[in-house]
Protein backbone atom coordinates (compact mmCIF):
# COMPACT_ATOMS: atom_id res chain seq x y z
CA UNK A 1 0.00 0.00 0.00
CA UNK A 2 1.39 3.41 -1.09
CA UNK A 3 1.74 6.03 1.71
CA UNK A 4 0.04 9.48 0.97
CA UNK A 5 0.99 10.99 4.26
CA UNK A 6 3.71 10.11 7.01
CA UNK A 7 2.41 11.61 10.25
CA UNK A 8 4.20 11.30 13.30
CA UNK A 9 3.06 12.77 16.84
CA UNK A 10 5.95 14.32 18.46
CA UNK A 11 4.84 16.32 21.07
CA UNK A 12 1.98 18.82 21.91
CA UNK A 13 0.92 22.72 20.73
CA UNK A 14 -0.46 25.04 23.23
CA UNK A 15 -2.66 27.13 20.82
CA UNK A 16 -3.94 29.77 23.17
CA UNK A 17 -6.33 31.57 20.04
CA UNK A 18 -8.50 28.34 19.69
CA UNK A 19 -7.79 27.02 23.84
CA UNK A 20 -6.73 23.77 23.06
CA UNK A 21 -3.55 21.77 23.30
CA UNK A 22 -3.70 19.35 20.34
CA UNK A 23 -0.58 16.93 19.44
CA UNK A 24 2.24 18.26 17.97
CA UNK A 25 2.62 16.06 14.32
CA UNK A 26 4.44 16.64 11.51
CA UNK A 27 3.59 14.54 8.17
CA UNK A 28 7.28 13.42 6.73
CA UNK A 29 6.28 13.34 3.05
CA UNK A 30 5.34 17.48 3.44
CA UNK A 31 8.11 18.67 5.57
CA UNK A 32 12.36 18.93 6.39
CA UNK A 33 12.25 19.52 9.96
CA UNK A 34 15.15 21.91 11.51
CA UNK A 35 15.34 21.74 15.49
CA UNK A 36 17.75 24.30 16.64
CA UNK A 37 18.93 25.14 20.18
CA UNK A 38 21.18 25.63 22.51
CA UNK A 39 23.32 22.56 24.66
CA UNK A 40 20.93 20.19 26.92
CA UNK A 41 17.45 21.59 25.33
CA UNK A 42 16.29 18.15 24.29
CA UNK A 43 17.46 18.16 20.31
CA UNK A 44 18.62 14.70 20.52
CA UNK A 45 15.86 13.69 22.59
CA UNK A 46 13.82 14.78 20.06
CA UNK A 47 15.45 12.67 17.48
CA UNK A 48 15.37 9.74 19.50
CA UNK A 49 11.51 9.87 19.55
CA UNK A 50 11.28 10.47 15.96
CA UNK A 51 13.29 7.24 15.00
CA UNK A 52 11.42 5.63 17.75
CA UNK A 53 8.19 6.81 16.40
CA UNK A 54 9.43 5.32 12.93
CA UNK A 55 10.24 2.35 14.12
CA UNK A 56 6.80 1.85 15.93
CA UNK A 57 4.34 3.10 13.01
CA UNK A 58 6.20 1.10 9.85
CA UNK A 59 8.67 -1.39 8.74
CA UNK A 60 11.53 -2.39 6.39
CA UNK A 61 9.61 -2.39 2.94
CA UNK A 62 8.01 0.92 3.75
CA UNK A 63 11.23 3.36 6.00
CA UNK A 64 14.73 3.69 6.44
CA UNK A 65 16.76 5.73 8.00
CA UNK A 66 20.33 7.38 7.32
CA UNK A 67 22.17 8.96 10.79
CA UNK A 68 25.00 11.42 10.36
CA UNK A 69 25.59 12.01 14.07
CA UNK A 70 28.37 15.17 14.76
CA UNK A 71 27.00 14.92 18.82
CA UNK A 72 28.02 11.50 19.39
CA UNK A 73 24.95 10.86 21.33
CA UNK A 74 22.88 8.75 18.74
CA UNK A 75 24.86 5.56 18.65
CA UNK A 76 22.63 3.02 20.09
CA UNK A 77 20.78 3.33 16.70
CA UNK A 78 23.55 1.84 14.52
CA UNK A 79 21.85 -1.42 14.58
CA UNK A 80 18.14 -0.95 14.97
CA UNK A 81 16.03 -1.83 12.03
CA UNK A 82 15.15 0.99 10.12
CA UNK A 83 18.60 2.62 10.14
CA UNK A 84 20.14 1.54 7.11
CA UNK A 85 23.55 3.90 8.38
CA UNK A 86 24.74 5.30 11.26
CA UNK A 87 28.00 7.24 10.47
CA UNK A 88 30.04 10.12 13.10
CA UNK A 89 32.71 11.98 12.24
CA UNK A 90 35.99 9.83 13.24
CA UNK A 91 36.24 9.26 9.74
CA UNK A 92 35.83 11.44 6.74
CA UNK A 93 34.95 8.90 4.49
CA UNK A 94 31.85 7.63 5.96
CA UNK A 95 30.95 11.88 6.16
CA UNK A 96 31.34 11.96 2.32
CA UNK A 97 30.05 8.30 1.67
CA UNK A 98 26.53 9.46 3.38
CA UNK A 99 25.80 11.69 0.89
CA UNK A 100 26.88 10.01 -1.75
CA UNK A 101 24.78 6.90 -0.90
CA UNK A 102 21.98 9.61 -0.33
CA UNK A 103 22.55 11.62 -3.97
CA UNK A 104 22.36 7.78 -5.46
CA UNK A 105 18.83 7.10 -4.09
CA UNK A 106 17.44 10.54 -5.18
CA UNK A 107 18.43 9.40 -8.97
CA UNK A 108 16.95 5.91 -8.18
CA UNK A 109 13.65 7.45 -6.77
CA UNK A 110 13.58 9.86 -9.48
CA UNK A 111 14.09 7.18 -12.42
CA UNK A 112 11.24 5.05 -10.36
CA UNK A 113 8.78 7.54 -9.75
CA UNK A 114 9.22 8.78 -13.65
CA UNK A 115 8.12 12.18 -13.08
CA UNK A 116 5.40 12.06 -10.03
CA UNK A 117 5.46 12.60 -6.64
CA UNK A 118 6.70 10.04 -3.78
CA UNK A 119 2.96 10.28 -2.30
CA UNK A 120 1.05 10.54 -5.28
CA UNK A 121 2.62 7.41 -7.18
CA UNK A 122 1.20 4.24 -7.04
CA UNK A 123 4.47 2.47 -6.78
CA UNK A 124 6.86 4.11 -4.04
CA UNK A 125 10.20 3.43 -3.57
CA UNK A 126 11.65 2.95 -0.08
CA UNK A 127 10.96 6.38 2.21
CA UNK A 128 14.29 7.68 3.81
CA UNK A 129 14.71 9.79 6.04
CA UNK A 130 17.99 11.77 6.66
CA UNK A 131 19.00 12.85 10.32
CA UNK A 132 22.05 15.34 10.91
CA UNK A 133 22.64 15.40 14.58
CA UNK A 134 24.63 19.25 15.32
CA UNK A 135 25.04 20.26 11.65
CA UNK A 136 26.76 23.31 12.71
CA UNK A 137 29.99 20.99 13.29
CA UNK A 138 29.46 20.09 9.43
CA UNK A 139 28.93 23.06 8.53
CA UNK A 140 32.10 24.71 10.60
CA UNK A 141 34.35 21.64 9.46
CA UNK A 142 36.48 23.40 6.35
CA UNK A 143 36.88 19.86 4.48
CA UNK A 144 33.24 19.21 4.72
CA UNK A 145 32.52 22.51 2.43
CA UNK A 146 32.22 20.68 -1.25
CA UNK A 147 28.79 18.56 0.61
CA UNK A 148 26.94 21.74 1.68
CA UNK A 149 25.42 22.42 -1.88
CA UNK A 150 25.03 18.41 -1.75
CA UNK A 151 23.07 19.03 1.26
CA UNK A 152 21.56 21.88 0.20
CA UNK A 153 19.97 19.74 -2.97
CA UNK A 154 18.64 17.06 -0.69
CA UNK A 155 16.67 19.68 0.70
CA UNK A 156 15.69 21.62 -2.11
CA UNK A 157 14.66 18.22 -3.92
CA UNK A 158 14.55 15.35 -2.09
CA UNK A 159 11.25 15.69 -0.41
CA UNK A 160 8.95 15.46 -3.31
CA UNK A 161 11.15 12.43 -4.09
CA UNK A 162 10.88 10.48 -0.95
CA UNK A 163 13.90 11.59 0.83
CA UNK A 164 13.01 13.87 4.30
CA UNK A 165 15.96 15.63 5.75
CA UNK A 166 15.95 16.31 9.51
CA UNK A 167 18.28 18.31 11.19
CA UNK A 168 19.78 19.85 14.72
CA UNK A 169 21.91 22.67 15.58
CA UNK A 170 22.93 24.80 18.22
CA UNK A 171 23.00 27.93 16.53
CA UNK A 172 21.44 29.55 13.75
CA UNK A 173 25.09 30.51 12.63
CA UNK A 174 25.86 29.44 9.14
CA UNK A 175 22.36 27.24 8.39
CA UNK A 176 20.00 30.24 7.85
CA UNK A 177 20.38 29.95 4.38
CA UNK A 178 19.27 26.19 4.92
CA UNK A 179 16.16 26.99 6.43
CA UNK A 180 13.71 27.75 3.21
CA UNK A 181 14.13 23.86 2.84
CA UNK A 182 12.57 23.38 5.98
CA UNK A 183 8.80 23.71 6.20
CA UNK A 184 8.62 22.23 9.93
CA UNK A 185 10.97 24.64 11.85
CA UNK A 186 11.13 24.13 16.25
CA UNK A 187 13.16 26.44 18.86
CA UNK A 188 14.19 25.13 21.98
CA UNK A 189 15.87 27.66 24.55
CA UNK A 190 17.24 30.41 22.33
CA UNK A 191 18.16 34.61 23.07
CA UNK A 192 15.26 36.50 21.36
CA UNK A 193 17.48 37.65 17.87
CA UNK A 194 18.15 33.92 16.99
CA UNK A 195 14.07 32.91 17.35
CA UNK A 196 13.78 35.55 14.70
CA UNK A 197 15.99 34.08 12.63
CA UNK A 198 14.42 30.63 12.76
CA UNK A 199 10.95 32.07 12.92
CA UNK A 200 10.61 34.71 9.59
CA UNK A 201 6.66 35.16 10.18
CA UNK A 202 5.41 35.60 13.74
CA UNK A 203 6.81 36.54 17.36
CA UNK A 204 7.65 33.78 20.07
CA UNK A 205 8.36 35.11 23.97
CA UNK A 206 11.80 33.88 26.02
CA UNK A 207 10.80 30.90 27.36
CA UNK A 208 12.26 28.98 30.34
CA UNK A 209 15.30 26.20 30.80
CA UNK A 210 12.98 23.46 30.13
CA UNK A 211 14.25 20.62 28.03
CA UNK A 212 12.16 19.73 25.14
CA UNK A 213 10.18 22.92 25.64
CA UNK A 214 10.09 25.59 22.88
CA UNK A 215 8.22 26.74 19.97
CA UNK A 216 7.39 25.20 16.79
CA UNK A 217 5.17 26.28 13.67
CA UNK A 218 1.83 24.07 13.06
CA UNK A 219 2.40 22.35 9.59
CA UNK A 220 -0.18 19.70 10.19
CA UNK A 221 -3.80 21.02 11.03
CA UNK A 222 -5.17 19.20 14.21
CA UNK A 223 -8.09 16.88 14.40
CA UNK A 224 -11.21 18.74 16.02
CA UNK A 225 -10.46 22.12 16.13
CA UNK A 226 -13.41 24.37 15.65
CA UNK A 227 -11.56 27.52 16.25
CA UNK A 228 -9.79 29.62 13.92
CA UNK A 229 -5.71 30.56 13.78
CA UNK A 230 -3.07 31.03 11.19
CA UNK A 231 -1.46 28.04 9.87
CA UNK A 232 2.85 28.31 9.96
CA UNK A 233 2.93 30.54 13.02
CA UNK A 234 5.12 29.40 15.88
CA UNK A 235 3.17 28.20 18.69
CA UNK A 236 4.55 27.01 22.46
CA UNK A 237 5.41 23.08 22.06
CA UNK A 238 6.20 20.74 24.26
CA UNK A 239 7.64 17.44 22.27
CA UNK A 240 7.22 14.00 24.01
CA UNK A 241 10.03 12.16 25.48
CA UNK A 242 11.22 8.85 23.23
CA UNK A 243 10.94 6.63 26.58
CA UNK A 244 8.90 6.52 30.14
CA UNK A 245 11.63 7.03 32.96
CA UNK A 246 11.79 3.06 34.75
CA UNK A 247 10.07 3.99 37.62
CA UNK A 248 6.92 6.32 36.29
CA UNK A 249 3.91 5.35 36.13
CA UNK A 250 1.96 4.90 32.80
CA UNK A 251 1.49 2.83 29.80
CA UNK A 252 4.61 4.03 27.69
CA UNK A 253 7.74 2.12 27.18
CA UNK A 254 11.05 2.63 29.00
CA UNK A 255 13.98 1.94 26.98
CA UNK A 256 14.06 -1.97 27.72
CA UNK A 257 10.59 -2.68 26.85
CA UNK A 258 10.75 -0.57 23.61
CA UNK A 259 14.20 -2.46 22.16
CA UNK A 260 12.16 -5.70 22.95
CA UNK A 261 8.88 -4.46 21.19
CA UNK A 262 11.77 -3.83 18.77
CA UNK A 263 13.13 -6.97 18.61
CA UNK A 264 9.62 -8.86 18.63
CA UNK A 265 8.37 -6.99 15.68
CA UNK A 266 11.01 -7.16 13.08
CA UNK A 267 12.08 -10.76 14.21
CA UNK A 268 15.96 -9.80 12.34
CA UNK A 269 14.23 -8.07 9.73
CA UNK A 270 16.08 -5.09 8.55
CA UNK A 271 16.88 -2.39 5.71
CA UNK A 272 20.05 -3.31 3.79
CA UNK A 273 22.75 -1.89 6.01
CA UNK A 274 25.37 0.18 5.39
CA UNK A 275 28.65 -0.83 7.58
CA UNK A 276 31.71 1.07 9.00
CA UNK A 277 35.14 -0.71 8.97
CA UNK A 278 37.11 -1.84 11.63
CA UNK A 279 40.66 0.35 12.06
CA UNK A 280 42.15 -3.03 10.13
CA UNK A 281 40.22 -5.12 8.09
CA UNK A 282 41.23 -8.59 8.99
CA UNK A 283 40.13 -11.94 6.60
CA UNK A 284 37.95 -12.58 9.08
CA UNK A 285 36.16 -9.34 9.87
CA UNK A 286 36.14 -9.36 5.63
CA UNK A 287 34.03 -12.91 6.00
CA UNK A 288 31.97 -11.28 8.58
CA UNK A 289 30.99 -8.01 6.65
CA UNK A 290 30.43 -10.13 3.28
CA UNK A 291 28.13 -12.17 5.60
CA UNK A 292 26.53 -9.01 6.33
CA UNK A 293 26.12 -7.24 2.80
CA UNK A 294 25.78 -11.08 0.84
CA UNK A 295 28.57 -9.33 -2.29
CA UNK A 296 27.20 -9.72 -6.17
CA UNK A 297 28.35 -13.46 -8.09
CA UNK A 298 32.44 -13.14 -8.16
CA UNK A 299 33.90 -14.84 -10.82
CA UNK A 300 35.44 -18.27 -10.21
CA UNK A 301 39.10 -16.91 -11.37
CA UNK A 302 38.39 -13.49 -9.38
CA UNK A 303 40.73 -13.01 -6.18
CA UNK A 304 39.30 -10.66 -3.75
CA UNK A 305 41.41 -7.19 -2.22
CA UNK A 306 38.96 -5.95 -0.05
CA UNK A 307 35.86 -3.92 0.53
CA UNK A 308 34.75 -0.71 -1.29
CA UNK A 309 33.60 1.62 1.10
CA UNK A 310 30.07 2.88 -0.53
CA UNK A 311 28.39 -0.89 -0.81
CA UNK A 312 31.09 -2.87 0.78
CA UNK A 313 30.57 -5.34 -1.95
CA UNK A 314 33.97 -6.89 -2.76
CA UNK A 315 36.96 -5.74 -4.55
CA UNK A 316 37.87 -8.44 -6.99
CA UNK A 317 40.78 -8.68 -10.00
CA UNK A 318 39.62 -11.12 -12.59
CA UNK A 319 43.78 -12.73 -13.31
CA UNK A 320 41.27 -14.20 -16.51
CA UNK A 321 40.63 -10.93 -18.13
CA UNK A 322 43.11 -7.97 -16.15
CA UNK A 323 46.68 -8.46 -17.80
CA UNK A 324 48.35 -5.38 -16.58
CA UNK A 325 48.26 -4.47 -13.32
CA UNK A 326 49.65 -1.33 -11.38
CA UNK A 327 50.13 0.02 -8.25
CA UNK A 328 51.27 3.16 -7.16
CA UNK A 329 51.09 4.51 -4.08
CA UNK A 330 53.36 6.14 -1.12
CA UNK A 331 56.41 4.11 0.81
CA UNK A 332 54.60 2.26 3.85
CA UNK A 333 51.32 2.71 2.69
CA UNK A 334 50.66 -0.89 1.83
CA UNK A 335 51.61 -2.06 -1.73
CA UNK A 336 53.46 -5.10 -0.32
CA UNK A 337 50.07 -6.27 1.17
CA UNK A 338 48.31 -5.64 -1.55
CA UNK A 339 50.56 -8.05 -3.95
CA UNK A 340 50.73 -10.55 -1.09
CA UNK A 341 47.18 -10.48 -1.46
CA UNK A 342 47.34 -10.50 -5.21
CA UNK A 343 49.64 -13.65 -5.38
CA UNK A 344 48.41 -15.21 -2.46
CA UNK A 345 45.28 -15.24 -4.11
CA UNK A 346 46.24 -15.97 -7.76
CA UNK A 347 48.46 -19.26 -6.65
CA UNK A 348 45.51 -20.76 -4.53
CA UNK A 349 43.20 -20.26 -8.39
CA UNK A 350 46.13 -21.41 -10.63
CA UNK A 351 48.84 -24.13 -8.58
CA UNK A 352 50.73 -24.89 -11.48
CA UNK A 353 51.67 -21.37 -12.69
CA UNK A 354 54.89 -19.40 -12.39
CA UNK A 355 55.89 -16.59 -11.03
CA UNK A 356 58.72 -14.17 -11.79
CA UNK A 357 60.00 -11.53 -9.60
CA UNK A 358 62.00 -8.94 -11.11
CA UNK A 359 63.60 -6.65 -8.59
CA UNK A 360 66.46 -4.37 -9.10
CA UNK A 361 68.83 -4.49 -5.76
CA UNK A 362 66.51 -3.01 -3.28
CA UNK A 363 66.10 -6.83 -2.54
CA UNK A 364 62.14 -5.93 -1.54
CA UNK A 365 60.49 -9.22 -3.01
CA UNK A 366 62.55 -11.35 -1.60
CA UNK A 367 60.30 -12.22 1.38
CA UNK A 368 57.56 -12.98 -0.95
CA UNK A 369 60.25 -14.81 -2.57
CA UNK A 370 60.66 -16.82 0.50
CA UNK A 371 56.84 -17.22 1.14
CA UNK A 372 55.60 -18.96 -2.07
CA UNK A 373 58.20 -20.66 -3.62
CA UNK A 374 57.17 -23.49 -1.92
CA UNK A 375 53.86 -23.79 -3.08
CA UNK A 376 54.78 -22.97 -6.80
CA UNK A 377 56.98 -22.59 -9.33
CA UNK A 378 58.99 -19.21 -8.62
CA UNK A 379 61.92 -17.47 -9.90
CA UNK A 380 64.04 -14.67 -8.05
CA UNK A 381 65.63 -11.97 -10.14
CA UNK A 382 67.35 -9.64 -8.00
CA UNK A 383 71.28 -9.54 -8.34
CA UNK A 384 73.98 -9.12 -10.45
CA UNK A 385 75.33 -12.80 -10.60
CA UNK A 386 76.89 -14.93 -12.66
CA UNK A 387 74.68 -16.75 -15.26
CA UNK A 388 75.98 -19.70 -18.04
CA UNK A 389 75.15 -18.78 -21.70
CA UNK A 390 74.69 -21.68 -23.68
CA UNK A 391 75.39 -20.86 -27.70
CA UNK A 392 73.22 -22.05 -30.53
CA UNK A 393 76.75 -23.46 -32.03
CA UNK A 394 76.80 -25.79 -28.64
CA UNK A 395 79.67 -23.55 -26.84
CA UNK A 396 79.14 -21.80 -23.76
CA UNK A 397 80.17 -19.36 -21.45
CA UNK A 398 79.56 -17.58 -17.71
CA UNK A 399 79.27 -13.71 -17.58
CA UNK A 400 78.32 -11.00 -14.97
CA UNK A 401 74.79 -10.12 -15.79
CA UNK A 402 72.69 -7.49 -14.56
CA UNK A 403 69.06 -8.38 -13.56
CA UNK A 404 67.43 -6.55 -16.07
CA UNK A 405 69.87 -8.83 -18.39
CA UNK A 406 68.65 -11.86 -16.54
CA UNK A 407 65.22 -10.62 -17.61
CA UNK A 408 65.86 -9.75 -21.14
CA UNK A 409 67.45 -13.38 -21.26
CA UNK A 410 64.82 -15.30 -19.71
CA UNK A 411 62.50 -13.56 -22.12
CA UNK A 412 64.24 -14.68 -25.03
CA UNK A 413 64.71 -18.32 -24.10
CA UNK A 414 60.99 -19.18 -22.87
CA UNK A 415 58.52 -16.11 -24.32
CA UNK A 416 59.18 -14.79 -27.19
CA UNK A 417 62.90 -14.27 -29.66
CA UNK A 418 64.39 -11.05 -28.85
CA UNK A 419 66.36 -8.58 -31.51
CA UNK A 420 69.89 -10.24 -31.70
CA UNK A 421 71.52 -6.69 -31.82
CA UNK A 422 69.59 -5.87 -28.46
CA UNK A 423 70.94 -8.85 -26.91
CA UNK A 424 74.65 -8.57 -28.28
CA UNK A 425 76.05 -7.30 -24.61
CA UNK A 426 73.72 -9.59 -22.19
CA UNK A 427 75.78 -12.59 -24.54
CA UNK A 428 79.20 -11.37 -24.21
CA UNK A 429 78.94 -10.61 -28.15
CA UNK A 430 79.01 -6.62 -28.46
CA UNK A 431 80.48 -5.33 -31.63
CA UNK A 432 80.42 -8.85 -33.44
CA UNK A 433 78.75 -9.07 -37.21
CA UNK A 434 74.94 -9.90 -37.39
CA UNK A 435 75.68 -13.33 -38.91
CA UNK A 436 77.78 -13.89 -35.95
CA UNK A 437 74.77 -12.82 -33.48
CA UNK A 438 72.40 -15.19 -35.48
CA UNK A 439 74.15 -18.17 -35.10
CA UNK A 440 75.37 -17.78 -31.45
CA UNK A 441 71.96 -16.12 -29.48
CA UNK A 442 69.44 -18.43 -28.68
CA UNK A 443 65.48 -17.95 -30.08
CA UNK A 444 62.92 -18.95 -28.17
CA UNK A 445 62.37 -22.64 -28.59
CA UNK A 446 58.84 -22.36 -28.89
CA UNK A 447 57.76 -25.02 -25.89
CA UNK A 448 54.30 -24.03 -24.07
CA UNK A 449 55.17 -22.46 -20.62
CA UNK A 450 52.59 -22.81 -17.49
CA UNK A 451 50.53 -19.49 -17.07
CA UNK A 452 53.10 -17.28 -15.75
CA UNK A 453 53.19 -14.11 -13.63
CA UNK A 454 55.85 -11.35 -14.03
CA UNK A 455 56.18 -9.38 -10.97
CA UNK A 456 58.25 -6.01 -11.82
CA UNK A 457 59.32 -3.98 -9.27
CA UNK A 458 62.36 -3.05 -10.68
CA UNK A 459 63.21 1.37 -11.49
CA UNK A 460 65.55 0.30 -14.24
CA UNK A 461 61.90 -0.46 -16.71
CA UNK A 462 60.88 3.06 -16.42
CA UNK A 463 64.79 5.01 -17.13
CA UNK A 464 64.66 7.13 -20.43
CA UNK A 465 67.46 4.46 -22.07
CA UNK A 466 67.80 2.62 -24.80
CA UNK A 467 67.82 -0.85 -23.10
CA UNK A 468 65.42 0.05 -20.14
CA UNK A 469 62.40 1.35 -21.91
CA UNK A 470 62.22 -2.17 -24.31
CA UNK A 471 60.47 -3.67 -22.44
CA UNK A 472 57.31 -1.19 -21.83
CA UNK A 473 57.66 -0.09 -25.52
CA UNK A 474 58.23 -3.17 -27.30
CA UNK A 475 58.52 -6.45 -25.59
CA UNK A 476 55.45 -5.94 -23.69
CA UNK A 477 53.07 -4.61 -26.23
CA UNK A 478 54.32 -8.32 -28.12
CA UNK A 479 53.43 -10.44 -25.10
CA UNK A 480 50.42 -8.77 -24.71
CA UNK A 481 49.11 -9.52 -28.39
CA UNK A 482 49.35 -13.70 -26.68
CA UNK A 483 48.74 -12.94 -23.42
CA UNK A 484 45.22 -15.10 -23.78
CA UNK A 485 46.39 -17.33 -25.84
CA UNK A 486 49.55 -17.93 -23.36
CA UNK A 487 48.62 -17.08 -20.50
CA UNK A 488 50.44 -14.13 -18.80
CA UNK A 489 50.24 -11.36 -16.36
CA UNK A 490 51.83 -8.60 -15.87
CA UNK A 491 52.13 -6.74 -12.35
CA UNK A 492 53.75 -3.68 -12.04
CA UNK A 493 53.99 -3.15 -8.35
CA UNK A 494 56.24 -0.05 -7.53
CA UNK A 495 55.58 2.03 -10.55
CA UNK A 496 58.12 4.97 -10.70
CA UNK A 497 57.90 8.22 -12.89
CA UNK A 498 58.24 7.76 -17.17
CA UNK A 499 59.14 10.81 -18.43
CA UNK A 500 59.78 9.92 -21.66
CA UNK A 501 56.17 10.55 -23.48
CA UNK A 502 56.11 7.65 -25.71
CA UNK A 503 56.60 5.45 -23.63
CA UNK A 504 54.31 6.69 -20.82
CA UNK A 505 51.84 6.65 -23.18
CA UNK A 506 52.79 2.91 -24.23
CA UNK A 507 52.36 1.82 -20.31
CA UNK A 508 48.95 3.75 -19.69
CA UNK A 509 47.70 2.07 -22.83
CA UNK A 510 48.67 -1.43 -21.34
CA UNK A 511 47.08 -1.32 -17.65
CA UNK A 512 43.98 -2.80 -17.37
CA UNK A 513 43.35 -2.65 -13.49
CA UNK A 514 45.46 0.13 -11.54
CA UNK A 515 45.40 0.33 -7.87
CA UNK A 516 46.56 3.73 -5.38
CA UNK A 517 47.85 3.78 -2.27
CA UNK A 518 47.77 7.32 -1.82
CA UNK A 519 45.51 10.45 -1.31
CA UNK A 520 44.25 10.62 -5.27
CA UNK A 521 43.51 13.94 -5.01
CA UNK A 522 47.05 15.30 -4.40
CA UNK A 523 48.21 12.27 -6.18
CA UNK A 524 46.63 12.95 -9.90
CA UNK A 525 47.55 16.89 -9.31
CA UNK A 526 50.92 16.93 -8.21
CA UNK A 527 52.82 13.81 -8.02
CA UNK A 528 50.64 11.52 -10.11
CA UNK A 529 50.09 13.77 -13.58
CA UNK A 530 51.59 11.41 -15.84
CA UNK A 531 49.60 8.65 -14.64
CA UNK A 532 46.36 6.69 -15.31
CA UNK A 533 44.71 9.27 -12.65
CA UNK A 534 46.40 12.04 -13.77
CA UNK A 535 43.33 12.33 -16.36
CA UNK A 536 41.27 12.56 -13.59
CA UNK A 537 39.68 15.73 -12.54
CA UNK A 538 41.06 17.17 -8.98
CA UNK A 539 38.64 18.98 -8.06
CA UNK A 540 35.96 16.70 -8.29
CA UNK A 541 38.32 13.63 -6.67
CA UNK A 542 38.50 16.55 -3.70
CA UNK A 543 34.96 16.87 -3.35
CA UNK A 544 34.14 13.08 -3.83
CA UNK A 545 37.53 11.50 -1.48
CA UNK A 546 38.58 12.15 1.51
CA UNK A 547 41.81 11.41 2.49
CA UNK A 548 42.98 7.86 2.67
CA UNK A 549 43.27 6.29 6.48
CA UNK A 550 46.30 3.38 6.59
CA UNK A 551 44.83 0.42 4.84
CA UNK A 552 43.00 2.85 2.57
CA UNK A 553 43.18 2.66 -1.35
CA UNK A 554 42.25 3.33 -5.03
CA UNK A 555 40.59 0.17 -7.45
CA UNK A 556 40.79 2.05 -11.23
CA UNK A 557 39.15 0.11 -13.81
CA UNK A 558 41.20 1.43 -17.17
CA UNK A 559 38.79 -0.34 -19.66
CA UNK A 560 34.99 0.46 -17.89
CA UNK A 561 36.52 3.90 -16.42
CA UNK A 562 35.46 2.91 -12.91
CA UNK A 563 36.87 4.28 -9.47
CA UNK A 564 36.43 2.71 -6.16
CA UNK A 565 37.54 3.81 -2.73
CA UNK A 566 38.26 0.59 -0.72
CA UNK A 567 39.80 -0.73 2.31
CA UNK A 568 42.17 -3.33 1.68
CA UNK A 569 42.12 -6.37 3.13
CA UNK A 570 44.93 -7.12 5.86
CA UNK A 571 47.76 -9.87 4.51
Amino acid sequence: MSLNKMLCALGKFDIPIIQMQPPFVVDLLDSNIALVGSAMSGKTTFVKTLVNLLHKQYNETQEQVFILDFGGALTEYKDYPLVSAYFDNSNEEYVKRVFKILDNVLKENIKELNGKNFRDADTQPLHTTFIIDNLNAFIDEPRYTAYHEKLAKLCRDGLSKGITVVITAADTKGIVSYLGGFKQKIAFELPPDKYGEVFTTGKVGLIGNNPGHGFANVTVKPDGVTGTFRMNLPYEVQCTLPYKPENAEGSADTEDTFKAKVQKKYDSRSVKKYQTFPKELTREEYETLCRQSPPKDIPDGAVSVGLDYVDFNPVTVDFEKSNVIAIYGKKEFGKTNLLNLLLDGFISKKRDARVILFDDGRNQLKPIYDSISGKTDTILINKHAEIPLSYKDGSSATKKLSPIQQFYKYLNENHLTLSKSFLAETYGLKGALARDLDSKIPDYSGEATPFTVFVIQSKSVYINDLEKKQFIEKILSQMLDDAEERGYLFIFSDIQKINEAETNSAFKNAVNIAFLLDNIAEFAGERGQKTLFGDMDVKSLKEDYARCERGDGYFYDAEADNLHKLKFIKY
